[in-house]
Formats: C-alpha cells, sequence, structure tokens
C-alpha cells in the first residue's frame, strides 16, 4: 500500500516533458480504476466500465512506449502493434461469436506481449529501478505460467488465491513506474565526464529529496525474500480463510436477464450465475448449493472449451450438477457467447446425418419388396417392409375408433378386443370389431406386405401362398389402415400404406396371404416372411380358412 500511496516524486530541476506528465496522470488513473473506480463504473454499466479501462490502457500504451529511454523505432513500433491488436481483441470479444471468438481470444494474447515488451524496455532505461522491473516481471508472468500449468484443470484453491494476489502486483508496478517517471533521465557519457567521479553517497544527494535514489543489488534479493514470505503463507492458509462467494437462488433474476450480446464481462458472469443457481427440469439447481461462485465459473470456463454437449454433459455430471444439454447451453451462452448457435449447427449435421442414413435404410428395405400380385390392379394398393418388433405380430384396425380401447392395442386380453394372445390359438389371425390381430413366424426383423382395397369381392387367390385366411372386419370412422413406422413404435410399415375402407364406414372382407421366404445368402437382410392383405366391403363376420396354416 505504501508503493501505491508515497507521494509522486519531484524533478530535481525544469518540468518534465509534456508526455512525461501525462503518461504520469494515465499511470495514477490506472491505479485509482484498478483500486475503486472501475468497480463504480462496472455498477453503473458495464460498458462504460470496458471503455474506460480499455480507453486509459490505449493511451497509456501509446505513451509508455514514446517515452522509454533507449528504445529503438521498430522496437517501439512492434510493442505498439502487439498493444493495439489486444485492444482490438478485446472490443471483438464483445460481438465475436463461433471462429472470430477463439481467433480474438488468441488474438488478446498480444497485450501480455506488448507489456512484457515495456517492463523489457524499463530494464534499460535508468530512470526505472530493478524493484519496479521485477515487480512487472512478476506480476505479469506469474498467473500466466500458473494459468499454462493449470489447464485443463478447474481448481480454485489458495495456490490460485495466492496466484491472483501476485496479479495484483500490476497495480504497484503502476504506482511506481509513475512515481520513477519523475525522475530525471539518464546521464550521458559526455555529462558524466564534465561532472567528474561521485560516490554513491554525493549521487544520492544530488538527487535531492523526494527523487528515486538508484536501485542498489540488494533491492531485488530484498523483494524476492518478501514476496515468499507473504506468499507462502497465503498459498498454505488461504484455502482455510479464503473469502468464497454463493450466490443464492433467485428465480426472479430470470426476469432480468438480458441477451447477452452487448453484455460486459462482469454482467455476462453474474448472468451465467443466476442460471446456474437456478432450478432446471430435473434438478433443484444446476450446480450444486455448496460449490462456490468461483468454482462454477471456473467449471463453466472449463465447459465452454470442450467440443461438444456430450462432453460438457460429462463435466457438469463430474461437476455435480444436473441439467439437460439446452439447459446448460443458454447458460454457458453468458459465459463464451455462440455456444448455443454451434450446438445448434452441430446438432442439425447430426440430425441431418441421422435422416440421411434412416431414408438410405427405408430405400433398401422398400426395395427388396415387391407386388406379389401385380396381375390384378386395386383401387388403393401399396407395398413396403414393415418392421417387427419383440415377439412380432401386427394389427390392422380403425385409428380412429376408441369404443373399446387404444385403437390397434394387440395384447389386451379382453373379449372385446382382438388381440395377439388369441390370434396365436386361433390359427394366426383373430379379428373383434374393428380390428383385427396378425400372428408373424419372424420378429425383430423386416417382413413384406402388400396392400390391396377393392370396391367388390377379387377371386381368390391361393397358389403359392402357405395360409389364407378371410375374417370380418368393421370400419366405424370410414378408415382401415396399417400402422405405419415409427409412429406404431417399434414396429410399422416403412413407406406410406393407403387407406383401406374404400366404401367408407361399414363393414369389410379382410383376407390374408402369408407365406415364408428363402434365406438369400448374396442378402443376409433380406426378409424371410410375406403378407397380402386384401380388403373388400362385405357384410358377413364370418372367418373362413382358405388354407390352413401348416
Amino acid at each position: 500500500m505504501w508503493q501505491i500511496l508515497r507521494g509522486p516524486a519531484v524533478p530535481r530541476a525544469g518540468a518534465p516533458p509534456r508526455d512525461v506528465v501525462w503518461l504520469r496522470r494515465l499511470l495514477y488513473a490506472d491505479v485509482a480504476g484498478e483500486l475503486l473506480l472501475w468497480e463504480l463504473l462496472d455498477v453503473l454499466s458495464d460498458v462504460a466500465e470496458f471503455a474506460g479501462r480499455w480507453a486509459v490502457w490505449s493511451a497509456t500504451l501509446v505513451l509508455l512506449v514514446r517515452t522509454l529511454a533507449g528504445a529503438t523505432g521498430r522496437f517501439r513500433l512492434v510493442a505498439l502493434g502487439l498493444g493495439l491488436t489486444g485492444v482490438l481483441a478485446a472490443v471483438l470479444r464483445l460481438f465475436a461469436g463461433g471462429p472470430l471468438l477463439s481467433a480474438s481470444i488468441l488474438l488478446a494474447k498480444a497485450t501480455i506481449c506488448a507489456k512484457l515488451m515495456i517492463i523489457a524496455g524499463q530494464g534499460r532505461d535508468g530512470r526505472f529501478s530493478a524493484a519496479t522491473v521485477v515487480i512487472g516481471w512478476t506480476a505479469l508472468l506469474v498467473p500466466q505460467i500458473y494459468s499454462l500449468l493449470q489447464a485443463g484443470r478447474p481448481t480454485f484453491d489458495g495456490l490460485t488465491l495466492a496466484v491472483h494476489a501476485i496479479g495484483g502486483l500490476t497495480v504497484v508496478w503502476a504506482a511506481r513506474t509513475a512515481h520513477e517517471l519523475a525522475t530525471p533521465g539518464p546521464r550521458t557519457a559526455h555529462d558524466g565526464a564534465a561532472a567528474g567521479p561521485r560516490t554513491a553517497h554525493e549521487g544520492a544527494a544530488v538527487a535531492g529529496p523526494g527523487v528515486a535514489a538508484p536501485a542498489t543489488r540488494r533491492t531485488p534479493w530484498l523483494l524476492t525474500a518478501a514476496t515468499v514470505v507473504l506468499v507462502l503463507p497465503m498459498a498454505v492458509g488461504s484455502e482455510r480463510d479464503a473469502r468464497l462467494t454463493y450466490t443464492a437462488a433467485d428465480e426472479s433474476c430470470r426476469d432480468r436477464l438480458r441477451p447477452a450480446a452487448g453484455l460486459g464481462p462482469e454482467e455476462r458472469r453474474r448472468s451465467f450465475l443466476c442460471l446456474a443457481r437456478g432450478g432446471t427440469f430435473a434438478a433443484a439447481t444446476m450446480f450444486p448449493e455448496d460449490l462456490a461462485d468461483q468454482r462454477v465459473l471456473a467449471y463453466g470456463t472449463e465447459l465452454c472449451a470442450l467440443p461438444g454437449d456430450r462432453e460438457r454433459h460429462a463435466l457438469h455430471e463430474r461437476a455435480g450438477g444436473t441439467a439437460d444439454s439446452i439447459e446448460l447451453a443458454a447458460a454457458l451462452e453468458y459465459l463464451c457467447p455462440g455456444i448455443v448457435a454451434r450446438q445448434n449447427a452441430e446438432a442439425g449435421r447430426r440430425q441431418a446425418e441421422r435422416d440421411l442414413e434412416e431414408a438410405l435404410w427405408k430405400a433398401l428395405a422398400n426395395a427388396r419388396c415387391a407386388d406379389p400380385w401385380p396381375g390384378v390392379r386395386a383401387r388403393r394398393q401399396g407395398t413396403a417392409a414393415y418392421m417387427l418388433f419383440e415377439g412380432g405380430g401386427y394389427a390392422v384396425f380403425d385409428d380412429r375408433d376408441d369404443s373399446a380401447g387404444e385403437p390397434g392395442y394387440l395384447y389386451d386380453e379382453s373379449d372385446d378386443v382382438a388381440d395377439l394372445f388369441d390370434a396365436g390359438q386361433d390359427g394366426f389371425i383373430d379379428a373383434v370389431g374393428s380390428a383385427a390381430a396378425i400372428v408373424t413366424d419372424e420378429e425383430n426383423s423386416a417382413m413384406c406386405m402388400t396392400v390391396k382395397a377393392f370396391d367388390r369381392a377379387p377371386p381368390l387367390r391361393l397358389t403359392g401362398w402357405d395360409h389364407v385366411v378371410e375374417v370380418g372386419i368393421t370400419s366405424r370412422s370410414g378408415r382401415l389402415v396399417v400402422p405405419a413406422y415409427p409412429e406404431g413404435g417399434d414396429s410399422g410399415a416403412v413407406a406410406p400404406l393407403p387407406g383401406l375402407a374404400v366404401a367408407g364406414p361399414g363393414r369389410y372382407r379382410l383376407r390374408v396371404h402369408t407365406r415364408t421366404r428363402p434365406w438369400d445368402e448374396n442378402d443376409p437382410r433380406a426378409p424371410l416372411e410375406e403378407h397380402l392383405l386384401v380388403v373388400f366391403p362385405g357384410r358377413s363376420a364370418e372367418k373362413v380358412v382358405h388354407r390352413p396354416r401348416g
């Protein structure tokens, strides 16, 4: 604190250059900002805080580069270019998303490079003491090295607090830099020859009161020892004494949330914590209540770096959190804008791949089936592969008639409903009211199905079929259908098949032809069973077995 609050050095004689005067003012303004001003501005507006902080740094950067003594023109140009690139990257992060966001985060490292060059230039400028240079190196490098060592491991332990404290030495560096800029510049060789030799004591006396004396060799060692003495207790004891914060769940904060675009970093973090502390569809809170805000933010940063929602979901579970991918992405949008768009694009891409695979599978399945009675044209007809579920079987039913329960349900043992149990005991078909249940030989595979609906009874066709049975069925709504896939669950017709009640509501006859097909070693996926359904108007409800099941 003494390093920051001590009075400014007074030049020995004459006024310093105008650039130096303004640079010292900016450095002291930055010190005031880091200590208090930026926090006050952030309460008023994130945009004001961001603009003020980076405006002061941009002006400070230009003047620091201009006033460094002994630096070459190329050195100044590179340092200035790196610093301004970092400023531009910081502005881009407010509006960027996707690849541009990643590029802006990478470009932000240019600010660190510019600061490294400035501190290196201070080491060659006789106005700055070795202590100031060492403080600058320590404040800048230690947090960067620590972040590299901790990559992929979100933590907030005592050592992390100590490293953050070391990062705060940038305020001390700025204050010391402003203080020492008031000292006269380094003497040239000509000045030294004319003045003659001086002792160290004489040099200090000539400098005058209030002027920083040249650093002695003991200063870096004293600073290093002081740093070790201060940091080690922090690293050991700060885990116990850390001032961790725990934002309470507040559902009303959701009503105050604004879109992430245009928000400053601090408001984005608060918005993320609002959602992270709130309830989800499956849990009371997205993250455990006993997890500190700092750890939640650390996990959020780690989640942002992961490539896909599966990886994010796995890490979120390891952190003890519960939320679906949509809820988690909505919260992370405030920490890493664009993640929702990227996740939606990735989900759309995967869905398109699945749709393409399913379309190809359906096309191949349907291509293996053909009309077994092509010579007779019905009023409505169609052929498709039919997927069979565990146990096999399917139904023909009026899908709008629920008078006897759920239409098309095959496992109701009531005598008022057709079901597969009765169908298996009575040959292979059971018809009751507006539904018929048909047993199949195959299960968990595809079979071929052809449906033909006539206005009147067609000729009886027995040749080539293993068994043929005819039953009565009623359509109360004017519809008789075969379930489609996947609307029928895990079974159904892969391609759309037409409605079979060609005469509207009334009674019909359903003639079912079945046969097995030989196994094709050249096409192991080819269906091994085939059914032909013939439907036509008819008043009889009698069951007729034209060819019994063997």
